[in-house]
């Protein structure tokens, strides 16, 4: 009985050695594959209807939180096409799933509406196919897309989704279809037959010349303010960065409802550019900044400024001398030209 038991206990022992061992190295072994998989950018496939083409969109992840940040453009209540910075589920075929989240109806524009910011893309509206090839990606839609309201309403989807799609750096240019159909306009009469790209987002005045984007804000209500790109011509291009902030300073036409949020008695004095530094002088009304203020400053100068990428940096001075020479001890935090978070 003795020498029985002793061996069962011996057996035992075996066994939970044999199966610690194999989870052991089950768990070493996920844990490598994990780190490996964490190593490489994971793959969206997007396909259109066509039986060749196939396409490869490359996008870095997370895959710890499953979750991408992205820029979609919704409508808010004065017609204004807007930018929004928010976190979606990540899938394959991230962009088709960008531009889902952009269709009334949908939960993440249902989360917008609370915002008062509504999606461009007429319910019910889905996505048949999307390609990408040579900075080209062509979107074939259902017809539900046709249900607009008006020419407009039509004008400011295109936007919203061209603005949308080329945030990704493997797209320059966008192509409308209909139910596999390249069509010469929508319902209400926008010509949708050629490709579109980044131009003229709520435009004011005319869509020939040199056109720049200037960032206003709207209002803050119970809701915080959020920034809206809004479209000038300018009538001369000497020098774009000073005609964007003469914009900005100067302020927006009195009847649109946003502001520039520049503190009151500052102006503009010059603007010149140098090793990719935009030196911004002001005039003596900035003496009486505050930190809080001169961050939000900073901050709406840098989207400004961002439409010129060979921009690295900016450098304010009050009358031709240095904030620290004119006695502001202001701190410079980082600004990242990131707008309009609802994450």
């Amino acid at each position: 009985m003795g020498l029985k038991r002793l061996l069962h206990i011996a057996l035992a022992i075996a066994i939970i050695i044999a199966l610690t061992g194999c989870s052991t190295l089950d768990m070493m072994a996920g844990l490598k594959n994990e780190e490996k998989q964490k190593a490489f950018d994971y793959f969206a496939i997007l396909e259109d209807d066509t039986e060749d083409e196939e396409v490869v969109e490359t996008i870095s992840i997370n895959q710890d939180f499953k979750t991408k940040s992205i820029i979609a453009y919704y409508k808010d209540a004065n017609g204004f096409v807007v930018p929004v910075n928010t976190d979606i589920a990540w899938e394959e075929g991230i962009a088709k799933a960008v531009i889902r989240h952009m269709v009334v109806g949908s939960d993440k524009e249902k989360q917008m509406a609370k915002s008062d910011l509504h999606g461009p893309i007429p319910e019910g509206t889905e996505i048949i196919g999307m390609s990408i090839k040579d900075g080209l990606c062509v979107v074939d839609f259902t017809k539900s897309i046709l249900n607009t309201a008006s020419y407009e309403d039509e004008r400011d989807m295109i936007t919203a989704i061209t603005y949308t799609l080329t945030e990704f750096d493997t797209i320059d240019k966008v192509e409308i279809r209909v139910e596999g159909q390249q069509m010469e306009s929508l319902a209400k009469g926008y010509p949708v037959n050629v490709a579109f790209e980044r131009e003229n987002i709520n435009l004011v005045g005319s869509e020939d010349g040199a056109n720049y984007t200037v960032f206003y804000k709207t209002a803050e209500t119970e809701l915080e303010g959020y920034y809206v790109p809004i479209t000038f011509s300018a009538e001369t291009v000497g020098n774009p960065v000073k005609i964007v902030l003469e914009r900005l300073f100067s302020g927006p036409p009195s009847d649109m409802p946003v502001q520039n949020n520049i503190p009151y008695g500052i102006s503009l004095n010059d603007v010149n550019v140098s090793g990719g530094v935009a030196k911004v002088d002001l005039s003596m009304g900035a003496l009486a900044l505050t930190q809080e203020e001169y961050e939000e400053l900073n901050k709406i100068v840098v989207l400004c400024l961002q439409q010129f990428g060979e921009l690295s940096e900016v450098d304010f001075s009050i009358e031709g001398i240095s904030f620290e020479e004119a006695g502001l001890d202001l701190l410079d935090t980082e600004v990242t030209p990131v707008f309009n978070n609802y994450k």
